[in-house]
């Protein structure tokens, strides 16, 4: 009973070891790449790839692409592999301090 008891203690302490060991072997980076889902009428674009009803952006340099889940996932090559979002290029007008106030607002 004693030597159960240790074993299973022995089995705990290995596993209560084991996520920081994961950690510092280095995780690979990753993103999930922009889709969109593709009509009837319209085909997927050149830097794009087909993945069952969506059209999914190809991943940037030093990323391979995975498409064996559920969704599509980009993964690094290395561990300092690095990906920046495109900036949305939006920019709100202007106000106008002279306008008059839009009727019924």
């Amino acid at each position: 009973m004693k030597t159960l008891k240790l074993a299973f203690a022995s089995i705990a302490v290995l596993a209560a070891g084991l996520p920081p060991v994961a950690q510092a072997q280095g995780r690979m980076p990753t993103y999930e790449p922009q889709l969109r889902l593709r009509t009837a009428i319209d085909n997927c674009l050149k830097n794009e790839v087909l993945k069952d009803a969506h059209c999914v952006r190809k991943c940037a340099a030093e990323f391979r692409m995975d498409l064996s889940g559920k969704k599509p996932l980009c993964v690094g090559l290395n561990p300092n592999a690095r990906y920046t979002p495109a900036e949305p290029n939006y920019r709100p007008p202007a106000s106008a301090p002279n306008a008059k106030p839009v009727p019924g607002a």
